[in-house]
């Protein structure tokens, strides 16, 4: 989702709350008997997502994102990662603006208590006009005490062309088999058990060559935004967004990270600058790694740079 951000360049949803501010992925409708079956943890994690939404449309974006926020969940501003509650509890309610949004990806973590979700959102200064500007959002969600998620992080990108561009580009999916994405894998036991070496190893070589990181690290079934660029859904369609982008080599410095209880799951974000040509651009980041047969992998990834 989008929030509120300090700065006119961020490239998540947070830029637009300062002017005035899938696995499988559920659709919130009827079942039929032919209806695909899915695992009741992303299901439950698709209908949180979707519900954050409609809270969204009904009331405002500071009340929704309250209501969603985990106490220590974090959103993106022009600094780096901060505290949602926090910055959401100074947001004047009942306002004009209105975010649109809904899930096109969903993935949980083997024991369903963590998982994260995207897709396209359309921002809107005065409810009653047309949007203004449009991206995809990632967010972060993990259970809590109570068994119910709560997003943990949330960020995304923003495409300046057409407001209506990604809804258009990625429409609501219309069917259960549409949300059938990343694969479940058998539990994997090895002696990694954690993925901050392959996090380490991973920003070593993008520090050197960001295209050689990439095509070692990312995973068969991977979700990569980038700003302006199409959502790319494929190991394929993830390195031709990347390719479109002229970036050397990127440095990545977490500030917090997370893992699921199963420890197949796990994200971690922080501050990004990225070498291109002979400027440095910064920005921020979220990836999410997944263990596989073959390692740990990253499965999503986010990255919005913004001066």
């Amino acid at each position: 989702m989008f929030r509120l951000v300090h700065v006119p360049h961020l490239h998540t949803r947070h830029f637009y709350q300062r002017w005035g501010m899938c696995a499988f992925l559920f659709l919130n409708c009827v079942y039929s008997a032919q209806s695909q079956q899915i695992d009741p943890d992303l299901d439950l994690l698709i209908r949180e997502e979707r519900a954050f939404a409609a809270k969204a449309t009904e009331t405002d974006v500071p009340t929704a994102f309250l209501a969603y926020l985990d106490s220590a969940g974090m959103i993106f501003n022009g600094e780096g990662a901060v505290s949602g509650v926090a910055r959401y509890s100074k947001v004047p309610k009942g306002g004009k603006e209105l975010l649109k949004w809904y899930p096109i990806i969903a993935h949980v973590s083997q024991g369903g208590d963590m998982g994260f979700t995207s897709g396209p959102f359309q921002f809107f200064a005065d409810r009653t006009q047309d949007a203004v500007g449009s991206g995809y959002f990632f967010s972060v969600w993990k259970k809590n005490a109570a068994g119910q998620f709560k997003v943990m992080l949330d960020g995304g990108v923003i495409h300046s062309g057409n407001a209506t561009e990604a809804f258009q580009r990625d429409p609501e999916p219309q069917s259960n088999t549409a949300y059938a994405y990343i694969s479940p894998i058998p539990k994997v036991n090895d002696s990694d058990p954690q993925p901050w070496k392959a996090e380490e190893a991973f920003s070593a070589v993008a520090g050197k060559d960001a295209d050689k990181a990439y095509r070692q690290f990312l995973a068969e079934e991977v979700v990569v935004l980038r700003s302006d660029q199409p959502f790319g859904k494929t190991r394929s369609e993830a390195l031709g967004t990347l390719a479109r982008q002229p970036i050397q080599s990127y440095q990545f410095v977490r500030s917090g990270q997370g893992i699921s209880k199963a420890g197949d799951l796990a994200y971690c974000f922080g501050k990004a600058k990225a070498v291109k040509g002979d400027k440095t651009v910064e920005g921020v980041f979220t990836r999410v790694w997944r263990r596989r047969p073959e390692g740990w992998k990253i499965v999503a990834e986010q990255v919005s740079l913004f001066r």
